[in-house]
């Protein structure tokens, strides 16, 4: 029987991007993955914890440290001279693809415009611009994340985050499992074959 291994993820981190893009190690132990858009920023809020750019060190090693992931990964990266990103606008745009069944389009499109292709996000015209790119109506768009559904369903995914014990993100769970950052995930697939 296949597992279900849910991954909560945010735009504006770069580690989520490296996730979204090593999705596969888990996907070929045959799990299920359930994507779930959080927003780091309520995560964060909630559990007292920090960017790491703003810790100078933490912020600097940060950096070398993505750098080593996009080649052991092999897969393209340009640091966004517009992070940090707010992404609320981004993430309600993601649980409005989930509902329209586009999800994996617009993330594509969402983290390849942010963490490949360097563009400020932070502008709302270039935001609607790009998930348009993935399927969604510019009108739909504005009128979607502005929706109570939209901004519901994202806070109670946060919540659901927060509860299971996340401080931040990529965070990915399974049976009463937590596994959180890139370099967890290892541990995730091991955790798997031995299912």
């Amino acid at each position: 029987m296949s597992k279900n291994v849910t991954f909560c993820f945010d735009f504006g981190s770069p580690y989520s991007y490296l996730a979204y893009n090593n999705l596969k190690v888990i996907k070929d132990e045959g799990a299920e993955i359930e994507i779930m858009p959080v927003l780091l920023g309520g995560i964060f809020k909630a559990t007292g914890n920090q960017p790491p750019a703003t810790v100078q060190k933490k912020g600097e090693y940060m950096f070398r440290d993505i750098t080593r992931w996009t080649k052991t990964l092999n897969i393209p990266f340009k640091m966004n001279p517009y992070f940090p990103i707010l992404t609320v606008p981004h993430m309600r745009g993601a649980v409005l693809a989930q509902k329209n069944d586009i999800l994996e389009n617009y993330m594509q499109v969402m983290f390849e415009s942010i963490w490949t292709k360097a563009m400020n996000l932070n502008d709302q015209e270039l935001l609607t611009q790009v998930a348009t790119e993935s399927g969604i109506d510019a009108n739909s768009f504005a009128e979607g994340i502005s929706s109570d559904e939209i901004k519901n369903k994202l806070r109670e995914n946060t919540e659901f985050a927060i509860n299971k014990g996340a401080f931040g993100v990529p965070t990915f769970y399974v049976d009463d499992e937590m596994y959180w950052g890139i370099d967890s995930m290892k541990f995730l697939v091991e955790y798997l074959k031995n299912q």
